[in-house]
């Protein structure tokens, strides 16, 4: 140990002759390794840098500015920003509201796999399989797989994280997921801030990343660290280093080189709780409002009407102000009424104004945000809902491609590895042919929209398996039903003895016209 220590001393003499920084650079990891007190201060200064909304006590207008990187300004933020994005997703009706919309739009009943591999009997095989698995894809919390998808996205959307880790218990076991919580991906705390020498790896947050930054492996908890049914206190520090093949990290990332992501929230978590704080301070105006204050004047002195009024009559000064309380007076005594008159004629305009907000950062209208639309017209409300769709569409893709399709491959391979007969001469590549249906939207006018999808088929600017898509539907199936019932109703048609069935006819130019305010026809005069 000596010789150690030695040999360190020396080579840190060594190394501030001739380069200072990098002196300084091995003296701050070594303190960040030793000192907690140390560390705690770091990270201290880097929350200073980073998300607003992460800080306590009153909001500040001043610029935090920073020239730190993704993780420096990040990673010491994300504890405090899941915390507050939580507690408005448990008991803040506007925030719980905004994540359900999201989680309706984006995920609805869940999104149905399709296999397209051009071979009818082959998707058939492939899609036997996953109907057969898709039930028992997440054993530890017992849900479907539609109820899966509602849950990821969720967290995805309140932590900013979504891990997902492949589980089986036995190798012929067939394999299932588990969701793993945000807090559970972290650093062992002896490996923590280590000296990357070159060629090793690098662990930030539970990410093991090798020297080109690629993420070879994660570092996941065998416990949740908030925890308390766990038999001893030590279990929660025992880590699994699970390779990154047998991960999927669904993160909202935002700039290069960043480890983790950021709550969805993280820019409007200071709005909604404004938001919040403005109606219950409207709610509280309203209360006092409604109850009759009564002010007693007395030529008395103070103490004489304190002695009379409060134990002779029962005056109470610290009782509670309630609608319908009466008081006794002393002789002499008058009463002198006032009546509270707090009109709140401003009310709307500033919660119209914070939704504003809120809709603008998460990429959505503000009627969304409030979920009101009385006053919208058939434009405004399209506009806005169809503005709010990309949004949702660029989310449930990242969705389908990060974990949903991936998670498709993963049961397939392993379906196949267990000899399963159904897949056949099934090869990568076919596992991989797949679309993912997702529910449709309804339409705000059915019968424009109809209009319009009807005029594009005819145009040949869109297809009946885009349309189908849209209103969550497959178009062979559509178009084989279709068939059969018109096959139906002309073997019905014909045992009845009626017409044949008449052919729809094509959009005319004329249809094509339809304004939303038709002028008034003049009424004759008698």
């Amino acid at each position: 140990m000596e010789h150690e220590g030695a040999l360190t001393r020396i080579t840190d003499a060594m190394v501030r002759l001739f380069s200072p920084r990098a002196q300084a650079r091995r003296m701050h990891f070594r303190r960040m390794e030793s000192s907690e007190e140390y560390r705690n201060g770091v990270f201290a200064l880097m929350g200073a840098r980073g998300y607003r909304a992460a800080a306590d006590g009153k909001t500040k207008t001043t610029w935090l500015g920073g020239d730190g990187s993704a993780d420096a300004e990040i990673l010491g933020n994300l504890p405090a920003l899941r915390a507050k994005s939580r507690e408005l997703n448990r008991d803040d009706s506007v925030g719980s509201g905004i994540t359900e919309t999201f989680v309706n739009n984006v995920v609805g009943t869940g999104l149905r796999p399709q296999a397209r591999t051009g071979d009818m009997d082959k998707d058939q095989r492939i899609e036997s399989v996953w109907t057969e698995r898709a039930a028992s894809l997440s054993l530890s919390d017992g849900l479907t797989y539609p109820e899966t998808q509602r849950m990821v996205f969720r967290k995805w959307f309140e932590d900013g994280d979504a891990i997902r880790k492949n589980v089986k218990r036995r190798p012929m076991d067939p394999i299932w997921f588990e969701t793993i919580e945000a807090e559970r991906l972290a650093t062992p705390t002896k490996r923590s801030m280590p000296l990357v020498k070159a060629g090793e790896n690098e662990i930030r947050d539970g990410v093991e990343r090798d020297a080109a930054g690629v993420p070879v492996a994660y570092w996941i908890m065998k416990h949740h660290p908030g925890e308390i049914f766990t038999p001893d206190n030590l279990e929660r520090e025992k880590f699994v280093r699970v390779l990154a093949s047998e991960v999927r990290h669904l993160k909202t990332t935002e700039r290069p080189g960043q480890t983790r992501g950021v709550p969805a929230f993280h820019a409007i978590l200071q709005d909604v709780r404004d938001l919040d704080l403005l109606l219950l301070a409207s709610l509280k105006r309203v209360q006092i409002a409604a109850c009759l204050a009564v002010i007693l004047e007395s030529p008395e002195d103070t103490q004489d009407v304190f002695d009379v009024t409060a134990q002779k009559y029962g005056l109470q000064l610290d009782q509670k102000l309630e609608p319908g309380m009466m008081f006794k007076t002393y002789p002499g005594e008058q009463a002198k009424t006032l009546i509270p008159n707090f009109p709140t004629p401003e009310l709307a305009p500033f919660i119209i104004v914070l939704a504003r907000r809120i809709g603008a950062a998460l990429g959505v209208c503000w009627q969304m945000v409030l979920k009101d639309f009385s006053d919208s017209t058939y434009s405004s409300a399209r506009t806005d809902l169809l503005e709010s769709r990309i949004t949702f569409l660029v989310r449930r893709s990242v969705l389908v491609e990060k974990i949903l399709t991936p998670e498709w491959v993963a049961v397939m391979q392993d379906a196949r590895l267990r000899g399963d007969t159904r897949l056949r001469g099934v090869t990568d590549d076919d596992i991989r042919k797949v679309q993912w249906i997702a529910p449709g939207w309804k339409w705000v006018d059915p019968q424009k929209e109809a209009l319009a999808t009807k005029v594009s088929l005819q145009l040949g600017i869109t297809t009946q398996r885009d349309v189908c898509a849209a209103n969550g539907e497959d178009w062979e199936e559509v178009m084989r039903q279709r068939l059969v019932e018109e096959k139906r109703e002309d073997e019905i048609r014909q045992e009845l003895g009626l017409r044949p069935r008449v052919q729809p006819q094509p959009v005319k130019d004329k249809d094509l016209i339809e304004p939303d305010d038709p002028k008034p026809q003049k009424v004759a005069k008698k």
